[in-house]
C-alpha cells in the first residue's frame, strides 16, 4: 500500500492520546464515613494498578477510530502489483507500430509484430488494449477495449505499408484515443525502427497526453545496408521528338560498404541506356541520360539499379509526355508602332522547350470560324468586337477553352459587359486613376492555381498599378488578386466547361509595370496552364492526390492502378475532376477516349535512409521535458498515482469507519458514566 500525503500519517501518533488518558486518569472514590477499619479485608497494591485499566473496549474504539482518521487524510492506494495499483482501475495500452516501408527490411516487420504480441501477452485480462498503425498518417486497427485473444488476431493481420515515417502522426493517434479514456494507468509502446526522416524537428513539435508513459521499442537490424534511387530530374512533356534535356538520377549507397550497381534508363520498358556505377559508403551520385527519342503521347520512365538486397526502393518512375505546342491567340486592337501584345508574345515564345504556339490577330483579321483550333484565347484590351466573334468567343469557352479577358485604355465598360455578358466573371465599370501615381497589387489568393508557384518560393513582386477598370464581380466568381484597398485586379469565373479570367488592368506597361516585373513571365504561363488544362507534373508520391481531368469530350476516363485493377475509390471534386489517392507505386494508366496517360507514383526517397534518431532527444522532445525519458516517465507515474488514489478513494471507507467508531465510543462511553452514577 502507497500513500499520497503519507504527512498526515503522523496523525496516527493521536492514538496514543486515550492510553494516556486511561492510564493518568483516576475514578475518584466516594467518601464514606466508617467507625472503625478492624472488619475491613487489606487489598494488595498490584490489584488496585489493574484496576486503572478499566473499561478496555472503550480505549480500543477511541484508539481505532483515531487511527482510522489518520490513514484516510493520508489517502491510501495500491500499488504493490498489477491488479493492485489498478484497484478497480484497468490500465489503457496503446501499441504503436510503424508501418512505413522501411519496416520491410529484412524481417524487421516480423520483429515488431513479435515485440507488438509479447506487450498483449504481458497485458492484464481487464487491461484495454489498442493497435494504431503510422506512417504518414494513422489508422486505428483496434480502439481501445478488452479481449486480448482478439487483439493477438487483429495484430496477425498488419502489414507495412508504402509510406514514409511521420511520428507526429503516431502521437496524434495517441491524443485521439486517450482523450476520452477513462481515469486509470495509460501506457504507450512505439514499435519502430526508429529512422532519422520520422522526426521533422522543425515543424511544430507535438506532446504526449498528460499521464502517458512511453516505452519505445526498437526493432531496426544493427547494420542496414540500402541502395536506392532517390530523385528524378526530368522535362514531363516535350514538343519535339529528341528530348531537348537531361534526365538525371540521384542513386545512393545507405550502407557501410562500398557498392557496384549497374544503372539502367528505360523508355516503354526498353533500355535506352546503362550504366556502371560503384558508390562508397554513405555516397551520393548523380547519372545524366540524353540525347534519346520520345515517341508520341504518354510514355513511361524508370532509372532501375540492382544488386540490393532491399529492392522496394531501387526503382523510380516518371512519365515524359510528347505533344503538339499549345496554340495561343491573342486579339487586339490595330495600333500603329510596337504592338500591345509584346510583352505577352515575348513571355510566351521564350525558353527551350517552348510548350506554346503564339499567334497575334486584330479583332477585325480573327475568324470566327478558327477559335476552335486554340486551347487559349486571349482579348487583349480590344475595342469593336462584332457579334460574330463576340457568339464564337462564347461557344469556344463553353465548349472548354481558356479565356483571358484584359480591359485596359480601350476597353469602354458599356460594350464591354454587353458583348462578353454570360462569361465574363465582372462587369467593368469607370476607369480609376490611382492616387499618389500608383497602387500596389498586395492581396492575392496564394492558394490559387496561378500563383501557387510565387506561394511555394515565398516571394511576390509587388506590382505597380497606375490605372484600373472598377469591377463588380458576378455570382459565383472569385477575386484572386486585388489592390490595397480591395478593389478587384484579376477575377476569375467559370462559363459552361471552360475558365475565364479577367483582369482589370493593361497587360502593357500603360497601367501597370507587371510586365517588366520577374513574376510576368510565370504569371502568364501559369494563367495558360490553368485555363487550357496545361500539362503538369506527372510524378506524384504514395499518399498524395492527384486529379483527373474529363476529356476533351467532357467524359471522365477510366483509372487503372499500378496492379492492372481499376481504380473505384475516386471522388468527384467539385470542379468536375476526380480526385485519386495514390496508394500503389508505378503507373496509374487513365484511359480517355482518344488517348491513354500515364501517372507516376513513387516512394518517399527519405523514407530509403536508415539513419536512426536520437531516441533520447526524441523522447524529451514529446514529452516536453529537457532532461529526458526518465523524468517524463517519472512524471507519469506521479500522475497516474493520483490517478489510481481517485479511482479507488480508499479514504472515504476509513473516514465512514471512524465516524462510525465516534458514534459508538460516545455512546459506550454516556453508557459507562450512567451506570458509575446508579452505582
Amino acid at each position: 500500500m502507497s500513500f499520497l500525503t503519507p504527512i498526515f500519517l503522523l496523525g496516527a501518533l493521536a492514538a496514543a492520546i486515550p492510553i494516556l488518558v486511561h492510564l493518568v486518569r483516576r475514578t475518584r472514590a466516594r467518601r464514606v464515613q466508617f467507625a472503625s477499619l478492624m472488619f475491613v479485608r487489606r487489598i494488595e497494591q498490584k490489584t488496585v494498578r489493574k484496576r486503572r485499566l478499566r473499561n478496555l473496549l472503550l480505549l480500543a474504539l477511541r484508539c481505532a477510530a483515531l487511527l482510522l482518521l489518520a490513514l484516510a487524510f493520508a489517502r491510501p492506494y495500491f500499488s504493490g502489483s498489477r491488479s493492485e495499483a489498478a484497484g478497480p482501475d484497468r490500465r489503457s495500452i496503446v501499441i504503436l507500430i510503424d508501418g512505413s516501408f522501411s519496416m520491410r527490411y529484412g524481417d524487421v516487420f516480423e520483429r515488431a509484430r513479435r515485440a507488438a504480441r509479447d506487450v498483449i501477452n504481458d497485458a492484464g485480462a481487464s487491461d484495454r488494449i489498442a493497435l494504431v498503425v503510422f506512417s504518414q498518417s494513422y489508422d486505428v486497427v483496434r480502439p481501445l477495449k478488452e479481449d486480448r485473444a482478439e487483439a493477438a488476431m487483429l495484430l496477425g493481420r498488419v502489414q507495412p505499408g508504402l509510406g514514409a515515417t511521420d511520428y507526429s502522426q503516431a502521437i496524434g493517434a495517441v491524443d485521439s484515443l486517450l482523450r476520452d479514456a477513462p481515469p486509470g494507468e495509460r501506457r504507450l509502446y512505439l514499435v519502430s525502427d526508429f529512422q532519422q526522416s520520422g522526426w521533422n524537428r522543425t515543424a511544430p513539435q507535438v506532446r504526449l497526453p498528460p499521464g502517458a508513459k512511453l516505452t519505445p521499442i526498437d526493432v531496426s537490424d544493427r547494420e542496414p545496408s540500402n541502395l536506392a534511387v532517390l530523385e528524378i530530374k526530368a522535362e514531363p512533356v516535350v514538343y519535339a521528338q529528341k528530348y531537348p534535356g537531361k534526365v538525371i538520377a540521384s542513386i545512393a549507397n545507405f550502407g557501410v560498404q562500398p557498392k557496384e550497381t549497374p544503372v539502367e534508363f528505360k523508355l516503354n520498358d526498353l533500355v535506352v541506356e546503362r550504366r556502371e556505377l560503384k558508390l562508397e559508403a554513405g555516397e551520393r551520385q548523380v547519372v545524366e541520360f540524353s540525347g534519346f527519342n520520345v515517341p508520341e503521347g504518354s510514355n513511361r520512365a524508370t532509372v532501375e539499379i540492382s544488386g540490393d538486397d532491399f529492392a522496394l526502393d531501387n526503382r523510380r518512375y516518371f512519365a515524359i509526355k510528347r505533344v503538339n505546342q499549345a496554340k495561343v491567340l491573342a486579339i487586339e486592337t490595330a495600333v500603329r508602332g510596337r504592338s500591345e501584345s509584346f510583352f505577352l508574345q515575348q513571355s510566351l515564345i521564350s525558353g527551350e522547350n517552348n510548350p506554346y504556339s503564339f499567334t497575334t490577330k486584330t479583332a477585325g483579321a480573327a475568324n470566327p470560324a478558327d477559335l476552335a483550333d486554340y486551347r487559349v484565347v486571349i482579348v487583349n484590351d480590344v475595342a469593336g468586337i462584332n457579334d460574330a466573334l463576340a457568339s464564337a468567343l462564347k461557344r469556344f469557352v463553353e465548349a472548354g477553352g481558356g479565356l483571358v479577358l484584359a480591359a485596359g485604355p480601350h476597353a469602354e465598360a458599356a460594350e464591354f459587359n454587353r458583348v462578353f455578358e454570360g462569361i465574363a466573371p465582372a462587369q467593368i465599370g469607370d476607369t480609376v486613376q490611382t492616387r499618389g501615381g500608383y497602387a500596389l497589387m498586395s492581396q492575392v489568393k496564394t492558394d490559387h492555381p496561378i500563383f501557387n508557384l510565387f506561394a511555394k518560393s515565398g516571394r511576390i513582386t509587388s506590382t505597380r498599378v497606375y490605372a484600373y477598370h472598377r469591377a463588380t464581380v458576378n455570382e459565383g466568381s472569385s477575386v484572386i488578386a486585388a489592390l490595397d484597398d480591395g478593389s478587384p485586379v484579376i477575377v476569375e469565373g467559370r462559363a459552361g466547361r471552360g475558365k475565364v479570367v479577367l483582369m482589370t488592368t493593361s497587360l502593357d506597361t500603360g497601367w501597370s509595370d507587371l510586365p517588366i516585373t520577374p513574376m510576368f513571365l510565370p504569371l502568364m504561363r501559369q494563367t495558360l496552364d490553368y485555363l487550357g488544362g496545361g500539362e503538369r507534373d506527372v510524378g506524384f508520391t504514395v499518399g498524395q492526390y492527384f486529379s483527373v481531368p474529363a476529356g476533351s469530350d467532357g467524359l471522365l476516363p477510366a483509372i487503372e492502378n499500378p496492379g492492372g485493377g481499376r481504380v473505384e475509390d475516386a471522388t468527384r471534386a467539385p470542379s468536375g475532376e476526380l480526385s485519386v489517392n495514390a496508394k500503389e507505386i508505378g503507373f496509374y494508366r487513365l484511359r480517355y477516349r482518344d488517348r491513354a496517360e500515364q501517372i507516376a507514383v513513387n516512394l518517399e526517397g527519405s523514407e530509403s535512409d536508415f539513419s536512426k534518431l536520437n531516441l533520447d532527444d526524441f523522447i524529451a522532445s514529446i514529452s516536453g521535458d529537457a532532461s529526458g525519458a526518465s523524468s517524463a516517465a517519472s512524471r507519469a507515474d506521479q500522475l497516474t498515482a493520483e490517478q489510481i488514489e481517485a479511482k479507488q478513494r480508499l479514504w472515504l471507507p476509513l473516514l465512514i469507519a471512524a465516524l462510525v467508531l465516534f458514534v459508538a465510543e460516545a455512546l459506550l462511553a454516556r453508557r459507562i458514566r450512567i451506570a458509575k452514577l446508579v452505582g
